[in-house]
């Protein structure tokens, strides 16, 4: 079973304190979880234990994944959704998303909030508003690039843990982030970027980045693109409002309507 990273374009974190955030899969990396005839967790992972454990699952599992660790892109909860997906739970996408979200959370306290695992289990763009998820369609084709840089991956439990909740901050968050639904779904890459860019500088004054993300930020925003942090540090999202043929990156996202 495969689930993809994902990446929030608009309002995070603000889920994390019923705010709202627009976010996509990132389908050209994955975390896989395949079944297996020998018992145990190969290689051991606590993410896959604690799902398994969960549901009373007694399998064997080997999992595997291309998803960078720790810069953003929701590793996690993919590993945590497949291995759900693998050991045969009948749920639907919201009911998926909350499980693997108090798992995380109650399980192994990891600080999370649900739009990571509501883009993984819907599979679709998902604009997270409070408890609610609406699967989103844009009505003309986007791109979307996505960079990271391992010097600036971190642990997002000790950032979240430690900032200063400016509830202000993320009741804008919130507002930006259906502002940005409605631009995704509109296909309006140009209002989209001008978002995404407001999401990610409201967020910088009430909750810094570290250094070395702002960093990767700052030469994105060079090179001509106004990205979004995908998580709490370590990688980028950016709307293409040019040819994505143009773009010289590794991964360019396609969301055609």
């Amino acid at each position: 079973m495969k689930v993809s990273a994902r990446a929030a374009l608009a309002g995070n974190p603000s889920d994390l304190y019923g705010g709202a955030v627009l976010a996509i899969p990132v389908p050209q990396l994955a975390a896989t979880v395949t079944l297996a005839e020998q018992p145990g967790v190969v290689p051991p992972n606590d993410l896959v234990e604690a799902a398994l454990a969960r549901v009373a699952a007694r399998v064997g599992v080997r999992w595997s994944t291309t998803i960078p660790r720790s810069v953003g892109l929701a590793g996690s909860s993919a590993l945590v959704i497949a291995t759900l997906r693998a050991a045969g739970v009948d749920a639907g996408p919201l009911e998926l998303a909350q499980l693997a979200l108090s798992i995380e959370r109650d399980d192994l306290g990891i600080v999370a909030g649900l739009q990571d695992r509501a883009t993984q289990a819907f599979v679709a763009p998902v604009l997270v508003d409070g408890d609610a998820v609406r699967a989103l369609r844009p009505t003309r084709p986007l791109s979307f690039v996505v960079a990271w840089s391992p010097s600036a991956d971190g642990d997002s439990g000790e950032y979240h843990r430690n900032i200063d909740v400016d509830h202000g901050a993320m009741h804008e968050l919130a507002g930006i982030a259906r502002e940005a639904a409605e631009a995704f779904e509109r296909g309006d890459a140009g209002q989209l970027a001008v978002l995404m860019d407001a999401s990610a500088r409201t967020r910088q004054r009430a909750a810094p980045l570290p250094p070395a993300h702002e960093e990767l930020a700052d030469a994105a925003r060079r090179a001509g693109f106004r990205p979004n942090s995908t998580g709490s540090g370590g990688a980028i999202v950016a709307v293409v409002e040019g040819e994505p043929a143009q773009i010289g990156a590794d991964y360019v996202i396609e969301m055609f309507g």
